[in-house]
């Protein structure tokens, strides 16, 4: 999960605040040595969003075929709208990240920009990357090898001597770039900040094809792949002379708390906090949720109960028999539409691939969390997260008190929301969701780091 409601796009109005995050993202490559094996590339330095709806319309641009400049920099004015890289346009912003990264090769690239209702290219300059150093600690930027390609880690070293904790941190199902300064006001940078400042090792891993990494495009990488990065950067701890390898911490926010028990049922760790996870099929995540969802977006529960109805037979063929996109609109007449809308090309369910969204359903992760072992585990659930469903939080104790009674503990954040945000209400957090002046939720820390010292 992570930004992103569920890839059944009939629910319209949900999946465009999603698109209202996707864009929220620092862009830019270009090769910058730092320590590492693996080259640190640069950013463009500037802030972007998505189009907004109104003037999207207005201009008919796809969802996605557009993003605009949310200040004055580097040669932008805000306002501006980006169309294009290098005389390419782009339908997506996954294709917008991946022609940034190809023009990785010089220190300028121009943009196709339509400023004043006329289109022109507008040349701009990579910068490279700011190094995140405190009086704290200071960050080790390193790599690990997955798949043959070389994957960047961000590891903060505190500055105190000896051995220390270990807060992993598996980000969730978007693919935007977890290499910024921890004093960045994001909710991952938010939620770490403050153990990278009381003495923890954390850990962030970027995903193929994004920032630094190797490898991608991330929208079409697997989940099985993108796992391996996960184990290869935990297993790599143990060349880092300041890591206590007997408390280390898995953080699987959203997706990532699926990735989490399938890396402590191979890898011990001292505990694992999940955050708004899926502990059932994917299948009954995508059933269950528009549920919820639907009359946020101020649909009938009526409307409601007719969409959940094909997008059931939509996702059965799609997951439990494997069907593709193309078969369902040849043979299911009556899922023509839906399929068009939800998979317009075939290949990508917002935000990642079929293939990705497959490979989740397949997995029983219950049978995994019966399987961590001597891992303590800390499920959580945002009191007004709207995403992820309480059930499935729940059910994750569960299956870890059944086969180690006394292991697994339920915790509700309370006035959260599924990105650690202050909020009164689901309906609060729909409303103001990924928009400027939201306010992280301290209380999360709290939970944790409580959690963590009742272990001993």
């Amino acid at each position: 999960m992570g930004f992103y409601p569920g890839t059944s796009g009939c629910f319209g109005a949900v999946r465009t605040v999603m698109i209202r995050l996707a864009a929220f993202v620092l862009l830019g490559l270009t090769a910058f040595s730092f320590g590492s094996s693996l080259p640190r590339r640069g950013v463009l330095g500037i802030p972007f969003q998505p189009v907004p709806e109104d003037l999207r319309t207005k201009l008919k641009l796809g969802p996605q075929e557009a993003v605009q400049a949310a200040s004055d920099a580097n040669g932008l004015k805000a306002g501006d709208l980006v169309v294009g890289v290098s005389g390419k346009r782009f339908k997506t912003f996954a294709e917008w990240n991946d022609l940034v990264r190809a023009a990785a090769g010089g220190e300028k690239v121009r943009l196709i920009v339509r400023r004043d209702g006329k289109d022109e290219e507008v040349e701009v300059l990579f910068k490279p990357k700011p190094v995140d150093s405190t009086d704290s600690y200071e960050t080790v930027y390193d790599d690990v090898v997955s798949g043959g390609h070389r994957i960047r880690t961000l590891i903060t070293h505190p500055r105190s001597e000896g051995r220390h904790p270990v807060l992993f941190w598996i980000q969730g199902i978007n693919t935007s770039s977890v290499d910024f300064p921890l004093s960045t006001n994001n909710y991952i940078a938010n939620a770490l900040r403050p153990f990278a400042e009381d003495g923890y090792v954390t850990v962030r891993i970027e995903k193929p094809g994004v920032g630094d990494s190797e490898g991608g495009p991330a929208a079409l990488v697997g989940f099985d792949e993108e796992l391996d990065i996960y184990r290869q950067a935990l297993k790599s701890l143990s060349r880092y002379a300041f890591v206590d390898s007997s408390r280390v911490f898995i953080f699987g926010h959203s997706m990532g708390g699926c990735h989490a028990p399938l890396l402590a049922s191979e890898i011990p760790v001292k505990g694992i906090i999940t955050y708004g996870t899926v502990s059932n099929s994917w299948l009954e995540w995508e059933i269950r949720s528009p549920r919820i969802q639907g009359p946020l977006a101020g649909q009938s529960r009526a409307e409601v109960d007719q969409q959940v109805r094909q997008v059931t037979a939509f996702f059965h063929y799609l997951y439990n028999e494997k069907r593709s996109v193309a078969w369902i609109q040849k043979n299911r007449p009556e899922l023509r539409a839906l399929a068009k809308e939800i998979s317009p090309d075939g290949v990508m369910l917002n935000p990642r691939s079929i293939k990705y969204m497959q490979e989740v359903n397949d997995k029983n992760f219950c049978s995994y969390w019966s399987r961590v072992g001597d891992a303590h585990v800390l499920a959580l659930f945002g009191e007004n997260d709207w995403i992820s469903l309480r059930e499935d939080q729940t059910q994750v104790c569960d299956a870890v008190n059944a086969a180690r009674a006394g292991f697994g503990t339920f915790t509700v954040v309370p006035g959260s929301d599924h990105l650690f945000s202050k909020c009164t209400s689901m309906k609060d957090s729909y409303d103001r969701f990924g928009k400027p002046g939201t306010e992280f939720n301290p209380a999360l820390v709290g939970i944790i780091k409580s959690w963590i010292k009742s272990l001993g």
